[in-house]
């Protein structure tokens, strides 16, 4: 049986978007939640902390985690650039926490992993939690770095890890591929409550809702007790042709990521139609 015993949480990210979402969360489960992020944090509930520091300072990492159990991992840069950009705090910066984690006795670190990590499946595959991963940028690429480093340190350290091939978190979808791979606030919080109690060693799951036209197949997650709330079905007239303009984006699961730079073979999508 897992331990009942409520936790000490660090948040990382914590000033950003997605932390948002699952800050409510944290303060009614955690014994104590650190917020940690390199911007101010305010205001607090009566259990959280604020640490302001980065992912590339290994000694503040290491304060900051002292007595953690649990590691709730928002942090990072969030979009595409380039290598001088995503290298320090999303492949540098991860490898720090990381080694920090297994230093200060961490049990379980849940991260936001990202869709871009498998951007470049065409729509037409269902990707599983198992198929290689095919990022389709950069910052992709930093996310599968992620999941190895995750797999690393479960399997040899011991550090329990659940990963979330995140989608995209608002209160609702805005265009056509959304429909695919939108997950809701509410439905977010639930998956990092799932991550933080799932008997496991290691898993990586789909941060999604139940989107009839998804294109993953997330039955990992549903194992693991994740049951969404919401779905982006009911916005399915007002947007499936909210589409892009770029015959590249429409046809890669990562979108704009995908078509970015593309120099590849644009057969599948310039052929006539």
């Amino acid at each position: 049986m897992p331990d009942q015993t409520p936790p000490v949480v660090a948040l990382t990210g914590a000033a950003g978007r997605l932390a948002q979402h699952v800050r409510p969360l944290l303060a009614q489960v955690a014994a104590e939640v650190r917020l940690c992020d390199q911007r101010a944090v305010t205001p607090l509930h009566a259990n959280e902390t604020a640490w302001q520091c980065a992912l590339e300072d290994a000694d503040a990492l290491d304060r900051m985690l002292e007595g953690v159990d649990v590691i709730v991992h928002f942090a990072g840069y969030p979009r595409e650039a380039q290598w001088d950009v995503i290298l320090p705090a999303n492949v540098a910066g991860v490898a720090n926490l990381w080694e920090a984690a297994r230093a200060a006795g961490v049990r379980r670190i849940v991260y936001a992993s990202s869709n871009h990590a498998v951007g470049m499946y065409p729509r037409s595959v269902i990707v599983g939690s198992s198929d290689v991963p095919r990022p389709d940028s950069r910052y992709g690429v930093a996310k599968v770095f992620m999941e190895a480093v995750a797999s690393l340190y479960a399997q040899k350290f011991g550090i329990k890890a659940f990963g979330m091939r995140i989608g995209h978190c608002s209160d609702a979808p805005v265009d056509a591929r959304m429909l695919s791979h939108w997950i809701s606030p509410r439905d977010l919080a639930q998956l990092v409550r799932v991550g933080m109690t799932a008997e496991i060693d290691e898993a990586i799951v789909y941060g999604a809702s139940h989107n009839s036209m998804t294109w993953w197949d997330n039955s990992r997650a549903y194992a693991l007790g994740y049951a969404p709330q919401d779905s982006a079905d009911a916005y399915v007239d007002a947007l499936r042709d909210k589409t892009s303009a770029d015959p590249v984006a429409e046809f890669y699961q990562g979108g704009s990521f995908a078509a970015e730079e593309y120099d590849g073979d644009r057969s599948a999508f310039d052929a006539p139609r």
